[in-house]
């Protein structure tokens, strides 16, 4: 996997067609970053940082000879803060209320008669491409052979603790799972049962339908997101059957208060966009639950609890002379395939170590550390006292 500094004029000659821009236009996106090119065993590829002529963030170019594929970016869904007052004003009549699982967003297209996975920001994972392959490869290329794989893509969630991304335990897959939450054609997703009657046909495992319920339906909503807290999930994503209108989302408060726990222990990284944005989530909480009293005071220690103490413990770490670092453990096929998503993330700007590699029934286990940015600035404000930030 390497960065294309200097793409061919053929290439910008399929972008500009691809978007419907001027060719000048792609150019000058490239010189910004904005438009970045690479290439993915052999595949070339673009992909879009931002929004450009009507296309999402994360928008793939895919180049083949005499023809190109273009992936549509996967669409940003709004949050609802007050549930009793978005669900009756935006959706028609009924809601389908499924489980949004706590991962990272992976599109999976067919190219080629390969399968290719490709993350949120428009990059083609080989990591997560060569654990679907093994996982579910042959379930989603014929998925994908009946749907029409030239324009059709699928989007799902990847979840479990043996990625490099976003790690929580699902008990249903406590390594590495793939759940379906939309099958796009073109850039208009299928309805939801037309999704479980394709997923199911082929065996691919797709996000749970926790209920069908009236737009008005408040307290059943609630009841939905009350079991989901307790047991420690991390939301809901609410569609109309027919894709009528956008989705909307909704997180549980155990969530939130367990980002802030997490994102803090990187504060001067993560800290920040952490914390406000599930404050706020927290704050609308209160107001809509008419939290008072104790209640009120319960959830206010929980959150400063949340939001201090694994900074403080991250403060007292690099006091001590360790360093931070996220520790994940992955499974390859072989040292090719270990070696190839190495290239990946250092080409993508993450410091990554290997600490150790084993075989183990037949593949290449790795533990690596992601390095985290906090503690080189956690440590200069121990040296000199002084804080970057006003």
């Amino acid at each position: 996997m390497s960065w294309i500094h200097r793409p061919e004029s053929w290439m910008i000659d399929v972008v500009a067609d691809a978007l419907g821009i001027a060719r000048e236009r792609v150019e000058h996106l490239a010189r910004h970053r904005t438009i970045r090119y690479r290439v993915f065993r052999g595949l070339l590829y673009a992909s879009l940082r931002r929004e450009v002529a009507g296309y999402p963030e994360g928008t793939t170019i895919v180049f083949g000879r005499g023809w190109w594929r273009l992936i549509p970016g996967y669409p940003s869904i709004q949050r609802m803060v007050l549930p009793s007052v978005a669900l009756p004003r935006h959706f028609v009549d009924k809601i389908v209320v499924e489980e949004k699982l706590n991962g990272y967003n992976v599109r999976v297209a067919l190219i080629d008669d390969r399968i290719v996975a490709v993350t949120r920001g428009g990059f083609i994972c080989p990591y997560t491409t060569s654990r679907l392959e093994r996982v579910l490869g042959d379930k989603l290329k014929a998925m994908l052979r009946e749907l029409g794989p030239e324009d059709h893509v699928v989007a799902g969630e990847v979840i479990g603790l043996e990625n490099p991304y976003t790690r929580y335990f699902y008990p249903e897959a406590p390594r590495f799972g793939y759940f379906v939450f939309d099958v796009f054609r073109g850039d208009k997703p299928l309805p939801p049962s037309r999704r479980d009657e394709i997923t199911e046909k082929h065996s691919v495992p797709h996000v749970p339908v926790l209920g069908v319920l009236d737009k008005n339906d408040i307290e059943g909503f609630k009841k939905i997101i009350e079991r989901l807290n307790m047991e420690g999930r991390e939301g809901v994503v609410v569609k109309d059957p027919e894709y009528r209108v956008p989705p909307l989302k909704y997180t549980t408060p155990a969530t939130n208060i367990g980002d802030i726990r997490y994102g803090m222990r990187f504060f001067m990284e993560e800290g920040r966009g952490f914390l406000f944005s599930r404050l706020l989530r927290e704050i609308f909480r209160a107001y809509e639950e008419g939290l008072s009293g104790p209640k009120l005071d319960a959830v206010a220690l929980e959150l400063g609890r949340a939001a201090l103490q694994p900074a403080v413990e991250t403060v007292k770490k690099v006091a001590a002379g360790d360093m931070v670092y996220e520790e994940f453990e992955l499974e390859f096929a072989g040292r090719d395939e270990l070696e190839e998503f190495i290239d990946y993330m250092q080409g993508l700007g993450v410091d990554i170590v290997l600490v150790e590699a084993r075989e183990e029934n037949g593949f290449l286990r790795a533990r690596m550390r992601k390095m985290k940015e906090t503690w080189i600035q956690v440590r200069k404000m121990l040296e000199t006292g002084l804080t970057p930030i006003d």
